[in-house]
């Protein structure tokens, strides 16, 4: 699974994904964790925050769909290289996708 989050509030991350999740970086624009949840079944993912919409620009986007990528990578035992460009780019595509229609309120019926 893959949640993002806009100005989502600790208590209520904490509440979906348990007590151990970290409060961002005050200095930090978003960020991105692994994450479980038991609400409302059993999942694990990745869980992108961004303080807010003004953050998520092309720049901020690519870099934590980047990081989200590597985190699905690294559980899926897959490596990133040269001779294995293709999986890893068209994923955080996906992901940066993702976030810009989290951005822009307008999400494609997939």
């Amino acid at each position: 699974m893959l949640w993002i989050t806009v100005g989502a509030d600790i208590k209520s991350l904490r509440d979906m994904f348990g007590a151990d999740l970290e409060e961002m970086d005050e200095d930090a624009l978003a960020d991105v964790a692994r994450v479980g949840t038991d609400k409302p079944k059993k999942r694990g993912g990745i869980l992108i925050r961004f303080r807010s919409k003004k953050v998520m620009n092309h720049n901020t986007i690519t870099h934590e769909s980047d990081h989200a990528a590597i985190e699905i990578f690294d559980y899926c035992g897959c490596r990133i290289g040269v001779d294995n460009q293709e999986p890893f780019t068209y994923l955080a595509g996906w992901i940066a996708d993702c976030c810009e229609q989290v951005k822009t309120g307008k999400f494609k019926d997939e």
